[in-house]
């Protein structure tokens, strides 16, 4: 029987190329997805071609080798399935635990998503991401991470500090493990509705978390903004997730308002950059007009409940040319600020 220190040995001398082809090996076990031959190959191939990571001339000795080195030196359980056909793990509380060897730019890569965590997640997610990455690097030498790269890469996401830490962890758990949940939602019209969704999609919008679910109350796809969930519990039933509902959640479809089509919009000054920076539809175009001080913001089509809260943050900049819902919208709402403030300033004078 093989010592500890014999096996530590033996993973150490593992070249990082042939480290790289276990994970791959190791990670379609743990996804139960039955790997051939074939497809071990394939992923041999696009660790070459896109990852920069190996050599082209792979055969099937390389894989059998490979399996053959995860079950001596790993304790990998790995067994093929003739009916499936493929690889499959006997026991699928099996790690593969070996320390990762990363190149730099992976490493720096690990950093920014746990910077982007912190400003992102509530606890405990940004904590565990956190603990993720730090376990990662340890078994690393990062030594262009000096203390000054660290500390000058700065992340400031507009998705501000919702508080939704009781409920997040409880949807972020069930999301991930693909379970229902039972909860009890706020309409915002006074009332609380208690519902058993199964939440597909977790997305971040308008500095909201939300989730795009199927609603076993209204038996159809919803969105739910996690704030807006009083309470919510973890239920032993699981759900396959839809890949309608999963595609479904696109710029262009985020959340379920109406949509108003051909929008125009005249831009001048900053109003163009922030079209551009911010897009509100993946077929938009901003064109210049012959004036050469204005351009014209077309959207295919988008919510008057996005674009129009929009609109007025531009100061004057944004000015709404068709169609003519939107134009009423935004000169009615204009009106109402404009009356409001007449009223404010004669309350303080009086």
């Amino acid at each position: 029987m093989k010592k500890s220190s014999d096996k530590t040995r033996s993973k150490a001398a593992i070249p990082r190329i042939q480290l790289h082809r276990l994970s791959r090996i190791a990670a379609l076990l743990q996804q139960n997805a039955y790997p051939t031959v074939e497809k071990i190959l394939s992923e041999y191939i696009d660790l070459e071609l896109f990852k920069g990571i190996g050599k082209s001339s792979y055969c099937e000795k390389t894989v059998l080798r490979d399996i053959a080195v995860l079950k001596k030196d790993f304790n990998c359980p790995v067994a093929y399935d003739r009916s499936a056909p493929g690889y499959y793990l006997r026991q699928h509380n099996w790690v593969f635990n070996c320390p990762t060897d990363l190149t730099e730019t992976a490493m720096l890569t690990l950093i920014v998503g746990a910077k982007l965590a912190e400003d992102v997640f509530p606890d405990p997610i940004r904590h565990n991401v956190k603990a993720a990455v730090d376990e990662i690097l340890k078994g690393n030498n990062p030594d262009f991470l000096d203390t000054t790269l660290v500390k000058s890469l700065k992340v400031f996401a507009e998705s501000g500090a919702i508080d939704v830490s009781n409920v997040f962890p409880i949807v972020f758990n069930a999301w991930q493990t693909h379970h229902s949940l039972k909860i009890k939602y706020d309409d915002l019209r006074g009332g609380v509705t208690e519902r058993i969704i199964d939440p597909h999609v977790l997305f971040l919008y308008d500095k909201e978390w939300r989730i795009k679910a199927y609603c076993h109350l209204k038996k159809a796809p919803r969105t739910f903004v996690i704030s807006r969930i009083a309470s919510a519990e973890q239920m032993n039933c699981t759900f396959v997730p839809d890949m309608n509902i999963v595609d479904s959640v696109t710029r262009d479809n985020i959340v379920g308002f109406n949509r108003i089509p051909d929008v125009k919009i005249r831009l001048t000054g900053d109003a163009r950059k922030f079209a551009i920076a911010c897009r509100m539809h993946s077929g938009q175009t901003v064109t210049p007009n012959e004036d050469g001080v204005s351009w014209t913001y077309s959207i295919p089509e988008i919510s008057a409940e996005v674009i129009v809260p929009w609109i007025l943050s531009q100061g004057g900049n944004a000015v709404p040319l068709s169609p003519p819902c939107i134009v009423e919208d935004v000169r009615n709402r204009v009106k109402r600020l404009s009356a409001m403030i007449k009223q404010s300033e004669s309350q303080q004078n009086s």
